[in-house]
């Protein structure tokens, strides 16, 4: 699939040079989310290749602290936005205890039929989540079987909310089309940084499918750890030998006619919400795009301040 809609930003700050640019962007993308960073994290959110060593020394010039950026302890934030320093703090403590319920409700929906892949993405993959954060997941399934499997996963987010847990799971596709459409700053962050729950084996497939990420993120190497693997339990090899039938693929498809008519009514005209027969993805909130308006909107104040 080409390419699309790049937000890697054009427009540069004068006095600064490529590589120090190239750091205030990470740190401004982060600011977005309220999310002080290290120098470690800014060089894996780099969009130019560059050592963590280049990092370090731009992040000694005189050009970005303290005049663009603010630092306290191994963090780095924007000039003005020191309030992130104890946000940081804050939600990490929450995300400790949501990352534990995130990963045991993962495991359950690994278990479901047609379930192949669970990762955890959005904030709290970064540890960045308030108390009442929902929980969001990708999720991967058997190829036909999205709109099946998306039911399965639903009577999850049910059991989580009579316990008062939002699970989120906002983007299920099929094992058949991992190359993800996006291919833009926003949709290689998240791909970097979600956290797999099940199974690293087609997480390292959807990674593969994207090499696209590297050029955007060429500091971003990922280690993927091998997760337990668990055997299907006979439930989920049962019913899905059950719904490979005719009776299967007529339940897929008026699944998918009903919920997709109801899912696409409410997303209205937005066009970061899909719903096909391989992919539901149900981002309502438009994230990518308030995010890629926020990012060019703190580099044009800077760009404008230094004239």
């Amino acid at each position: 699939m080409q390419a699309t809609d790049p937000t890697t930003p054009a427009s540069s700050t004068a006095t600064l040079a490529s590589i120090e640019q190239a750091v205030f962007e990470s740190v401004a993308y982060s600011d977005i989310f309220d999310y002080p960073v290290t120098a470690a994290e800014i060089h894996r959110s780099l969009t130019v290749e560059a050592s963590i060593e280049e990092v370090e020394s731009a992040l000694s010039s005189h050009h970005l602290v303290p005049a663009l950026l603010t630092s306290q302890g191994p963090y780095y934030c924007l000039t003005g936005r020191e309030h992130v320093f104890e946000t940081r703090g804050r939600r990490l403590e929450h995300s400790t205890r949501l990352m534990r319920i995130g990963r045991a409700y993962g495991t359950l929906i690994a278990q479901l039929p047609f379930v192949r892949m669970v990762a955890v993405t959005g904030s709290l993959a970064v540890d960045n989540a308030e108390a009442d954060d929902d929980i969001d997941y990708l999720i991967v399934t058997a190829p036909g079987r999205v709109w099946t499997a998306r039911a399965f996963t639903m009577l999850a987010v049910r059991l989580a909310a009579r316990r008062g847990i939002t699970l989120c799971p906002n983007y299920i596709l099929s094992d058949d089309v991992l190359a993800l459409d996006q291919h833009d700053l926003y949709t290689a962050r998240e791909l970097v940084q979600m956290q797999p729950i099940a199974s690293h084996e087609t997480y390292k497939r959807l990674l593969a499918a994207n090499p696209w990420r590297t050029d955007l993120l060429p500091n971003a190497s990922i280690t993927v750890e091998a997760l337990p693997v668990a055997p299907r339990p006979w439930h989920k090899r049962a019913i899905e030998a059950t719904l490979r039938t005719s009776i299967g693929e007529r339940l897929e498809r008026w699944i998918f006619e009903r919920k997709s008519a109801e899912l696409r009514r409410e997303a209205g005209a937005n066009d970061e919400a899909v719903f096909d027969r391989t992919v539901c993805k149900g981002h309502f909130d438009r994230h990518r795009t308030r995010t890629t308006t926020s990012l060019a909107d703190r580099i044009r104040t800077v760009d404008e301040a230094s004239q």
